[in-house]
């Protein structure tokens, strides 16, 4: 097995590729070998779940646990959120969830340190859930990579990174959201730039416990605007006071993140 060290973290690391745990397989992929000193990295983390398992988005839904990240970096270096695509729907045990099936691609920008030099090295430990109708286990993964300093050529994961930043949703000018609580529901008010129109597409609450999980968004054309109404989740007790959503599909050509909060109006 090839070894190498990391002078800025000062540990040994054995390189490595794809880990099996459960009922699933993890790979960190790079878009690059190398790195610039103050400048993002691309990396993404490669789920491969077995047929007839799921695993959890960031909202997991009912139940269910996200998909969670511990990061060795080193010295000065920093990671970004992840990046999720947006998520497919299911029910397990009675029990609506929102996550994925197959495989899944969740891109990760690093950033060097400023004074970053010579050959570095990264530990991902990765935690997540596999559930089938039947039961839900347990994965887990430690995943490493390494860099040398300066300007080297794309890498076998390039391409296959570019396309996983294409799915996750992004904001986009001229979108916005509005709630307005109601008894037990809120009512959606969405305004869509350029003739955008959301009839049919899939819509997933980012925001966890605000909305009822089982409950399906559905935007209808209302006087110029795209309204919606829905049920609450069983844990809200206080006012709503921010709100995300993911819109894809339909006649969404990209992801859309929209999101509001009470206190910006």
């Amino acid at each position: 097995m090839v070894r190498w060290f990391s002078m800025a973290a000062g540990v040994v690391f054995p390189c490595m590729a794809e880990v099996r745990s459960t009922h699933a397989s993890a790979e960190l992929l790079q878009s690059s070998k190398g790195y610039q000193a103050g400048s993002p990295v691309e990396v993404a983390l490669r789920l491969s779940i077995d047929e007839g398992w799921h695993t959890y988005w960031v909202n997991p839904g009912e139940a269910g646990m996200p998909l969670s990240v511990e990061w060795t970096l080193p010295d000065g270096w920093v990671a970004g959120p992840l990046l999720h695509p947006a998520p497919e729907r299911f029910t397990t045990g009675g029990l609506s969830g929102f996550g994925y099936s197959g495989e899944v691609v969740i891109p990760v920008f690093l950033t060097a340190a400023p004074e970053a030099s010579g050959e570095v090295g990264i530990r991902a430990e990765v935690r997540w859930l596999t559930c089938s109708d039947a039961s839900c286990v347990a994965g887990e993964a430690v995943l490493e990579a390494s860099w040398v300093e300066g300007v080297v050529g794309p890498g076998k994961d390039a391409d296959e990174i570019a396309s996983a930043l294409e799915m996750v949703p992004r904001p986009l000018k001229g979108a916005a959201l509005h709630v307005e609580p109601l008894a037990e529901r809120l009512r959606l008010e969405l305004t869509l730039p350029g003739g955008l129109d959301p009839t049919g597409s899939r819509v997933f609450p980012v925001t966890a416990e605000v909305i009822d999980a089982a409950e399906s968004i559905e935007f209808r054309a209302d006087q110029g605007k795209w309204r919606a109404e829905v049920e609450t989740g069983d844990y809200v007790s206080e006012p709503v006071e921010e709100l995300e959503l993911v819109i894809t599909g339909g006649g969404i050509d990209k992801p859309l993140l929209v999101g509001w909060t009470a206190a910006q109006e």
